[in-house]
């Protein structure tokens, strides 16, 4: 099962819109937020574990095990998504912080996903998650 589920990570990892840091410019990133269906690099990781699990809950596609249910959120949200809801309300000309920015990419992950300062108040993607998830434990239920 996990090799079936390492395969479909491999394949959201191969999609454009996820071969850059979700957070950041940063090129190939290995980790992800499996909760907020992000993938990140190493240092936006670290920083996403400071803000604590009941914010994201951050995994390696390579190191940890997984759950069909998390590798369903990654295939379902992915970057660009998720970045239309968490930064659409980015001032123009808004540039993400650079590998080295350590304090500003700090902040800036803070202000995103913790304060929710760029949100999309209208819509959100993860309703439709939410609805996913229920029908799911429903069928769980019933057999």
């Amino acid at each position: 099962e996990q090799a079936l589920l390492k395969r479909r990570l491999t394949a959201c990892l191969k999609k454009p819109e996820n071969s850059i840091c979700a957070d950041c410019p940063s090129r190939l990133p290995r980790w992800a937020s499996i909760n907020l269906g992000v993938f990140l690099c190493a240092n936006c990781a670290g920083h996403h574990r400071s803000l604590g699990v009941h914010i994201t809950r951050v995994r390696s596609t390579e190191l940890d095990k997984w759950v069909p249910e998390s590798v369903a959120v990654m295939e379902k949200m992915g970057n660009e998504r998720a970045n239309a809801y968490w930064e659409h309300g980015l001032p123009p000309g808004f540039s993400k912080p650079k590998e080295g920015e350590t304090s500003r990419s700090q902040r800036f992950i803070r202000d995103k996903y913790e304060a929710k300062a760029y949100v999309n108040r209208s819509y959100s993607p993860y309703d439709d998650l939410d609805g996913q998830r229920q029908q799911q434990q429903q069928q769980q239920q019933q057999q």
